[in-house]
């Protein structure tokens, strides 16, 4: 509720507009001077019907800052995005405000309208982006709105009303894998490589195996093998900001992409080599040796950069004739092999580390249509009708 103060001649009516970005309560200030000749009782009712006015201006956010978009979008990823969401998704907003502070950074939080918001997404639209990615945009703009909306500094979110462009319709979508012969071959391949290449050729032995992510193999550690049950935990990731250029461990990608997994006796096999041949490269190198626990590291024991796998993958294909897949293609050739073999969408889930069954569904519905359509094939050659 207002107050009112008389101050000589004046009056000093105050009131609380709500929370700033760092939770400290907005007080705004108006000063009213009653016109010449007015009685004391026409002065009282005027006054009291300019503090109503005055706070009913402010809950509409009409007082309440003159902060412009970038500014207020600044200090939220300062004082909540950098405490709440994870490192490699702050990189991702600070790319996704390059193409919208040109658009509305100028504009006043409590000015934005519904117009503005349209203005975006013609923009984006104009530079051949897609209606899926458009919604990321303005995804990340309605977030930082509701946030002002939740601290009282706004009343209502703009984005709420934005017309999108229409999807096209577009073929389903695969992915370009390695068939299982090919796959076979190059592990052939890769195990016949010299000494100091015998880091990857158990990374993409594990690949194969685990269908973890890149971060998720890199940032194994010896603590998280289980010799005895034949199991691997995957805790932690090792990832690099091309933002801040540097590289940084993390939690996995979600709360499920943390989990465990049975190899075959074969596989746990090669990672007891793997621990021999750091062991011998750990006496060859004396005090230069890098202690970091980590199981894919250079000759010299230093953490394997994110970009090695690639990169080698890239010169052994090459050298041999082979033809070239990005890495994360041997994550898709594990989840088809448990998808054709009927293994549940449920525990491809589970092994793949996806949030949600749906997110497995989604990312492989061509393959899961196929093993679908085999299935009805297999019925079909069964009853042979």
């Amino acid at each position: 509720m207002a107050t009112i103060t008389k101050r000589g001649d004046t009056f000093r009516i105050r009131t609380s507009c709500g929370y700033d970005v760092n939770g400290k309560q907005v007080i705004k200030s108006m000063t009213y001077k009653p016109q010449a000749g007015m009685s004391d009782k026409a002065i009282e009712k005027e006054v009291n019907r300019q503090a109503v006015l005055f706070e009913e201006q402010c809950k509409q956010g009409q007082s309440i800052t003159a902060a412009k978009f970038e500014t207020f979008a600044e200090a939220w990823l300062k004082d909540y995005a950098e405490i709440t969401v994870k490192r490699t998704t702050m990189c991702v907003y600070r790319e996704l405000t390059k193409r919208i502070y040109p658009v509305i950074g100028h504009i006043r939080i409590d000015k934005i309208s519904p117009l503005n918001i349209q203005k975006l997404v013609q923009t984006l639209s104009n530079e051949g982006m897609s209606p899926r990615t458009i919604k990321t945009y303005v995804r990340f703009v309605s977030g930082i709105l509701n946030y002002a909306i939740k601290k009282r500094l706004i009343t209502y979110n703009p984005c709420t009303t934005v017309d999108f462009p229409k999807e096209r319709p577009k073929e389903q979508l695969t992915h370009e894998i390695y068939s299982v012969e090919e796959v076979k071959h190059l592990l052939e391949l890769l195990k016949q490589e010299n000494d100091e290449k015998f880091p990857f050729y158990v990374y993409f032995v594990l690949a194969v195996y685990m269908g973890a992510r890149k971060g998720e193999l890199l940032g194994l550690e010896w603590k998280d093998i289980d010799f005895d049950n034949d199991m691997i935990s995957i805790s932690r990731a090792y990832y690099y900001s091309y933002l801040e250029r540097e590289h940084y461990t993390d939690t996995p990608k979600t709360a499920t992409s943390r989990r465990s997994l049975k190899l075959p006796s074969h596989v746990m096999e090669t990672l007891r080599n793997l621990q021999e041949w750091q062991e011998k490269h750990k006496e060859l190198c004396g005090g230069s040796w890098v202690d970091n626990d980590r199981l894919f590291t250079a000759y010299n024991g230093e953490q394997m950069a994110t970009t090695a796998p690639r990169d080698y993958l890239q010169r052994f294909c090459k050298r041999n004739g082979i033809r070239y897949i990005k890495p994360h293609a041997f994550r898709h050739f594990n989840a088809s092999i448990l998808i054709n073999s009927g293994v549940d969408i449920v525990t491809v889930q589970a092994a793949l580390g996806h949030s949600t069954p749906i997110t497995t569904l989604r990312v492989y519905s061509h393959a899961f249509n196929n093993a679908k359509t085999r299935a009805m094939e297999a019925i079909a050659n069964a009853i042979d009708i």
